[in-house]
């Protein structure tokens, strides 16, 4: 695929990272919303240059003309547009514990195990991972690597040291594997949106981390269903998944 999509104007254009040599994104963000895409068999182009929202966000989309940042955003855009609803079969309980899973997996499980794996564990692997010259190296790790810890820092889990923030990504990923447990998808035996949002985070620890990273030696040795799980999620949504990695 390009890195600039010929947009057919019936079709949504996203706006994301460059691919990766081993998953289609490496912005968790990015592979939950195409996944979304591809589950709600939504047509879409990808913008694949690493062009950032007006508001500095990073994946969004133009749809009916419009600018449109934060993927849960726009997903209910989505989904009032196109009247899709991947949770109807869900009850009211059901849908309050995906949400609830999507809050802990967005807003905690990603910085403690992805982001803190790659920016303080390994953060050269990153670069290279990412195709940024060696000779940029240094200009990375003051100006992107900086503002992200700061980032960090901010949100809370930045304060806390190497083994307390394991500790907590540990729990939030034993919590995970424990309540999919032998289930085909998340929330049962029918895919719903929360498979999206699971999807595209827990295949970052599987398959976009530094080599034997611990996050990755978890998911797929003590809580391997989890493992299991994105390897079936890969296989119904994205057969074509070698043909969208970096070559």
């Amino acid at each position: 695929m390009p890195a600039v999509a010929n947009q057919d104007k019936d079709a949504i254009l996203m706006y994301h990272f460059p691919r990766a040599t081993t998953i289609p994104s490496p912005s968790p963000f990015a592979l939950k919303l195409e996944t979304y895409f591809r589950m709600a068999d939504v047509k879409y182009e990808s913008d694949l240059r690493g062009k950032f929202s007006k508001k500095g966000k990073i994946p969004w989309v133009i749809i009916d003309g419009k600018e449109l940042g934060d993927t849960a955003f726009i997903i209910d855009y989505v989904n009032k547009k196109y009247n899709i609803d991947l949770d109807k079969n869900l009850s009211e309980l059901d849908k309050s514990i995906a949400h609830s899973f999507r809050k802990m997996t967005e807003e905690n499980t990603f910085w403690a195990s992805i982001s803190y794996g790659r920016l303080v564990d390994d953060f050269p692997w990153l670069l290279k991972q990412l195709g940024v010259p060696s000779i940029l190296t240094w200009i990375a790790k003051l100006t992107v690597r900086r503002r992200l810890l700061k980032n960090m820092w901010g949100h809370g889990i930045g304060r806390h040291n190497d083994a307390e923030i394991r500790t907590i990504a540990e729990g939030d990923i034993g919590s995970i594997s424990e309540f999919l447990d032998n289930k085909p998808f998340f929330m049962g035996d029918q895919p719903t949106s929360i498979d999206a949002v699971m999807f595209g985070f827990l295949a970052q620890l599987v398959w976009f981390m530094p080599p034997e990273h611990w996050t990755t030696e978890l998911v797929t040795g003590e809580f391997k269903n989890i493992a299991e799980y994105c390897e079936r999620m890969k296989a119904k949504y994205w057969p074509d998944w070698n043909d969208h990695l970096k070559k």
